[in-house]
């Protein structure tokens, strides 16, 4: 009786053998491709460039060592940009740039008429919206990740 066992899985065991390595590059050569997506980055805004400075001060921040550069676009259009540049060794979780007006009281919480305009990147522009040209304010930097304010600039212009 062990004999006849014996024999019929030696024969399942060589068909499976055979089998199982065949089924597993059938199936992964049969997988549909995993699909890829252009950044939304691109589709949501065009790129701009800004070139033309308007002023660079880094007294803006009184317990971070913040630079702050006022661009205006190439073309010479009313569009401009703020570039937030910071040491490497400056390092804050989900960092989100505001833009609080000069009439606004910040407290322990964002306004709800301060404007995001973006998330910090050091050294990349963020654009300013068309609105808040020539109007006085202040910058907030909010750490999304610890729910804090982590500094507000003092007043500056966007002329």
């Amino acid at each position: 009786m062990i004999l006849p066992l014996r024999r019929r899985h030696r024969r399942v065991f060589a068909a499976i053998g055979i089998l199982l390595p065949v089924a597993f590059v059938a199936g992964v050569a049969a997988r549909k491709p995993i699909p890829t997506t252009a950044p939304l980055e691109a589709l949501l805004s065009p790129r701009q460039t800004f070139s033309q400075s308007g002023w660079n001060r880094s007294d803006l921040f009184t317990n971070v060592a913040v630079r702050v550069q006022l661009l205006h676009d190439a073309a010479n259009t009313n569009r401009s940009a703020l570039q937030i540049s910071t040491p490497k060794d400056f390092v804050k979780a989900d960092l989100l740039v505001y833009w609080l007006p000069a009439e606004s009281m910040l407290k322990d919480n964002i306004p709800d008429d301060a404007v995001l305009l973006g998330a910090f990147v050091s050294g990349q522009p963020l654009p300013m919206p068309p609105t808040l040209a020539g109007k006085p304010g202040s910058l907030v930097l909010y750490s999304l990740a610890d729910h804090e304010i982590i500094e507000a600039s003092k007043q500056l212009s966007l002329k």
